[in-house]
């Protein structure tokens, strides 16, 4: 009996040994592989092999789509909220046009004066002088003559608008649809008739209780003349002119009248005056000169305007 139970002893024993050995054999086994995973691991990897790899790896990540948001879920299973983005609102900026303004087109044509300019009867200086227009004023045209160096324009008298006087083209500058006015021939050279040329000479004073200016006569017509007056409107104001008349022409030299002459045949020249109680120098004077043929301001009588300042 005993001699059984050590029999089964040692085959217990053997088969315990068997495994253990066998489990050497094989850890024995896997440290034998062991350098020879190493060393394939080790070994030269081939042209291209790391930049297939990264092409290989990007492709993959572009290839991958995005999951969608309602597919995403969190750690819970439960889907993740879509997560917000803002947008800015564009709004269109408003564009300023700018406001075009049109310049005004005189509906007329108009003629500026750049110099003081006589204005005639009829285009040249051998017919009469009606008026003078003063540098810096305008008037409106109503007809032109283009013969000659400069043109002739007939316009609206400054004085009296309602009537017509030629004005000399070298200092006037026109305006406005001047091209479209009717073209006037030229008007005959007039017979030399009852006409006078004025011309500003000086001023004086004072005198006594007064001022002049004095004004030389012309006779460039084919009557004598007899007998002047003069009037005037301060357009300034504070000069008080007086009213002037005689049957004589004369020069005042000083406050004293010398070189009195009966009458004005044509051709010749001499003086006239206008009073003022008050100093006029530096105003705005429209002279008037009323010229007649016969003496007492009788017979056929011409008025002239002059204006200036003295």
């Amino acid at each position: 009996m005993r001699r059984k139970k050590q029999l089964i002893l040692s085959k217990d024993l053997f088969s315990t040994r068997i495994i253990l050995i066998i489990a050497l054999l094989i850890l024995l086994s896997i440290a034998c592989n062991v350098p020879l995973m190493a060393s394939q691991s080790n070994q030269e990897k081939p042209p291209g092999f790391v930049e297939t790899s990264v092409v290989e790896t990007m492709i993959a990540i572009v290839d991958d789509p995005m999951p969608d948001v309602d597919d995403q879920t969190d750690e819970n299973g439960d889907p993740v909220p879509p997560t917000l983005t803002f947008t800015p609102e564009i709004s269109d900026t408003p564009t300023l046009t700018p406001t075009v303004t049109d310049t005004p087109t005189p509906q007329v044509a108009m003629i500026y004066a750049s110099a003081n300019t006589n204005c005639r009867t009829g285009q040249g200086v051998d017919f009469p002088w009606l008026v003078s227009m003063q540098a810096g004023d305008e008037s409106e045209a109503v007809g032109v003559d283009p013969t000659g160096e400069y043109p002739y324009w007939y316009i609206r008298r400054p004085d009296q608008p309602s009537e017509f006087c030629w004005l000399w083209g070298k200092y006037a500058t026109p305006s406005g649809p001047y091209q479209s006015l009717p073209v006037y021939t030229p008007v005959p050279t007039p017979t030399p008739g009852f006409d006078y040329k004025i011309t500003y000479i000086n001023k004086g004073g004072p005198c006594g209780l007064f001022y002049y200016t004095q004004y030389q006569i012309e006779n460039i017509g084919a009557f004598t003349l007899e007998s002047w007056k003069t009037t005037a409107d301060d357009h300034t104001g504070g000069s008080n002119p007086q009213d002037t008349d005689s049957d004589l022409f004369y020069e005042f030299s000083g406050c004293a009248p010398v070189n009195q002459q009966n009458d004005l045949t044509p051709g010749e020249a001499h003086h006239v005056l206008m009073i003022f109680l008050n100093d006029p120098t530096g105003h705005d004077i429209s002279v008037k000169i009323r010229i007649c043929q016969e003496d007492t301001l009788g017979g056929d009588c011409l008025v002239k305007t002059y204006r200036h300042t003295p």
